[in-house]
């Protein structure tokens, strides 16, 4: 899903939004760290930041300025809206018993794989990932099952804008092979990423889809030595592939 564009667009919304982008990815900001990237003067950026504070989405800590609680309220509140993380956490949470590893629920936002929820099991790997992180799409398990259900035009528009870039040796950098390992997924009903966007790391996941509507994805990832052989490609997809079935029933039959 790609978010539509404004007719006419309230700059200063649109400033604001910036500035906390790069609150985020630079993990904290000063303001005079903030002069380098945004083109406004230090008194602008200062008014931004206070007005942004008042409504709780920016929080300062010394000179530190750091994303606010209010942005948690609102990213929890949208989450709790999409019927992927309704149908599929109870699902996640059990994949993630049985495997020990981590599972997530992903859904498409912007040409990204974005998460909406994940549960790590007793093996599972640290990874920097949470609600709203942002995952390539072309070279992720998770990403690979979203765009074999999405309409052709909409992956050829996502990889006009986000391009193929290289993570690995393995990331598949080429359209045709990307259309052609996206034909492979929708005939086995499973995705793999093996090694394609992290040195060490597998992938595998399944879409989701209700009354033939994308929501998005299940993935389960690991580290190699343990996602090897018949577990990689028959055990774990199988695991997989009853959690889908599992909420399906819970799609078609909410009162369950």
């Amino acid at each position: 899903m790609a978010p539509k564009k404004a007719k006419n667009p309230v700059r200063s919304i649109e400033r604001a939004t910036e500035i906390l982008e790069l609150l985020k990815e630079l993990d904290g900001a000063r303001l005079v760290d903030l002069e380098g990237y945004v083109d406004l003067s230090k008194g602008t950026i200062h008014s931004y930041l206070a007005t942004l504070e008042q409504c709780g989405l920016v929080s300062k800590d010394g000179s530190t300025y750091n994303i606010g609680l209010n942005s948690l309220t609102l990213g929890g509140y949208a989450r709790d809206r999409q019927p992927l993380y309704v149908l599929g956490r109870e699902g996640a949470d059990e994949l993630a018993e049985q495997t020990g590893e981590l599972v997530a629920l992903m859904t498409e936002w912007n040409g990204r794989s974005t998460y909406l929820y994940q549960r790590a099991g007793e093996r599972a790997m640290a990874m920097d990932s949470h609600l709203g992180v942002q995952l390539p799409i072309h070279c992720t398990a998770s990403g690979k099952a979203i765009l074999s259900e999405l309409p052709e035009e909409r992956v050829h528009e996502i990889i006009d804008e986000r391009g193929l870039p290289v993570w690995t040796d393995n990331t598949i950098t080429d359209r045709a092979a990307l259309f052609e390992e996206l034909e492979t997924i929708r005939e086995r009903g499973i995705s793999f990423d093996d090694e394609e966007r992290i040195d060490g790391l597998r992938g595998i996941g399944v879409p989701i889809t209700r009354d033939d509507d994308l929501l998005g994805a299940i993935a389960l990832a690991g580290p190699v030595n343990r996602l090897e052989g018949d577990r990689y490609r028959e055990e774990l997809p199988d695991q997989l592939t009853k959690i889908r079935r599992m909420i399906d029933v819970k799609a078609k039959y909410p009162q369950l």
